[in-house]
């Protein structure tokens, strides 16, 4: 048969289906369903219908985001994995749905448009936008947990790919800090900080499933440094004292578990907690100014010696006995 050249170089998309799912999508083509599975493989791969859907990896076969396009054009969901999306797609253009089941469809809404052929005005079904989900504590949680266990997603297995996903992870809990957060913090400052504390301690309650943590390639740890700086600034007035203890005690267990990895080496979280905590020695450090002893003056020749080297000056102190060190 012509394709069985190509499944010696290409692993058919099918081969990964259950038995059970090969038999799915020849229903929904219409194709005979019986036999074996590599009876259906072989059906669905000589159908013309569904052979564009076989070949992973055929130059001439159809990847996720081209079989997307498809469904939109159909007004079908895209949700779900390749299978999924082909069986929509097969029960939509077949009329094989089964019986008591609903195709999914997305939700579409009518707008008028002027035809620009016609210039007459003209009813047309677009999908509808999906409103954005109000900004929440559980839901930032739940996303920085859902970004960290995708781990195991195949983009992440190969060796430049693993190097990746602790990027990702960290540009996630950046957006959310920079995007859900500090939007907040002038209309609603507690939801702001519920946000920020979400974000960080499922960075830190799931931060053992990131397999190479150390990478951080779009700088966003310094983004999640100055965005809590920022937060604490805002929000330290509104809190009790057992309030400001638990705002420092999360931040201050992020600084630990990211210090092994030299992830907060160049923050300044440590100072953050703080300022959170009211020590006085650290705003002055804000403030910029050097809480250091100024250098002792060089003393007079006869109660010291100046020794040049180079630029440098060392100063010998000498003991009220004479003794020198």
């Amino acid at each position: 048969m012509p394709h069985q050249l190509e499944t010696a170089a290409f692993q058919p998309f099918s081969e990964r289906l259950s038995l059970d799912q090969n038999k799915q999508l020849c229903k929904a083509a219409k194709l005979r369903h019986g036999g074996t599975k590599k009876d259906l493989i072989e059906r669905l791969l000589d159908n013309e219908q569904t052979s564009q859907y076989g070949l992973e990896g055929n130059f001439f076969s159809l990847n996720v985001e081209s079989i997307k396009q498809l469904c939109r054009a159909r007004n079908l969901q895209v949700s779900g994995q390749k299978f999924d999306l082909v069986l929509r797609i097969l029960h939509c253009d077949n009329g094989t749905t089964p019986e008591g089941t609903t195709l999914k469809r997305a939700a579409i809404q009518i707008v008028s448009q002027v035809d620009a052929a016609t210039g007459q005005l003209v009813e047309k079904h677009v999908p509808k936008k999906r409103k954005k989900a109000a900004p929440s504590a559980s839901r930032a949680y739940s996303r920085v947990q859902k970004k960290i266990e995708a781990v195991t997603q195949k983009k992440y297995q190969s060796h430049w790919g693993s190097k990746t996903h602790s990027c990702d992870v960290y540009e996630l809990v950046a957006n959310l800090l920079t995007s859900e957060a500090i939007p907040n913090l002038t209309k609603d400052p507690r939801l702001a900080l519920d946000i920020a504390k979400a974000a960080i301690t499922s960075l830190t309650d799931n931060f053992n499933t990131i397999q190479r943590p150390g990478y951080d390639d779009n700088g966003d740890l310094g983004t999640i440094d100055s965005s809590l700086r920022t937060i604490a600034e805002k929000v330290k007035p509104l809190l009790s004292e057992e309030e400001k203890e638990e705002f420092a005690g999360w931040i201050e267990e992020w600084d630990s578990i990211g210090e092994p990895y030299g992830l907060t080496m160049d923050t300044d979280l440590l100072q953050t907690v703080a300022f959170i905590r009211g020590n006085d020695g650290s705003q002055k450090s804000e403030e910029g100014i050097d809480e250091r002893k100024p250098a002792a003056k060089p003393t007079k020749p006869d109660g010291g010696q100046e020794k040049s080297h180079g630029n440098n000056l060392i100063k010998e102190n000498v003991k009220n006995d004479g003794t020198t060190h």
